[in-house]
């Protein structure tokens, strides 16, 4: 049977509601409601290649959305720390790496701070042993 790879954007948004304090959003996309009341984690797969039958290598956007810069920035810092933290905790992430680091990107529709970076995740299949 052919390896069946976790959808990307899924997996690395359950990982980070675990690993982030209570009270940030997290989706795929800004809500039009957004206000930025509470910090947002938008995650978007933007490319990748597959080393198959072994990884799925996801190329992944992050954005960081919250209305002060700093609260932005702290909540973006948690993030990089959180994924490049999976290097030592095994389970499906095989290796993350950096692509771009953080950037600043005010909204100028609602005024509110953003950061983004990118991140390339590989990600082994389901049921592969994740203790390697």
């Amino acid at each position: 049977m052919a390896p069946v790879f976790p959808d990307a954007e899924a997996l690395t948004l359950g990982f980070l509601r675990e690993q982030l304090p209570a009270g940030t959003q997290y989706g795929t996309y800004v809500p039009g409601s957004y206000d930025g009341a509470r910090p947002l984690v938008i995650v978007r797969r933007i490319g990748g290649h597959m080393r198959w039958p072994a990884l799925d290598i996801a190329t992944v956007d992050v954005e960081t959305w919250a209305a002060s810069r700093e609260t932005a920035h702290d909540v973006a810092q948690e993030v990089t720390a959180a994924l490049m933290a999976t290097r030592t905790t095994g389970g499906p992430f095989a290796r993350v790496n950096v692509i771009a680091g953080l950037t600043f990107m005010a909204d100028d529709l609602t005024e509110l701070s953003r950061w983004v970076m990118t991140f390339q995740i590989s990600i082994r299949p389901r049921g592969a042993d994740h203790g390697a």
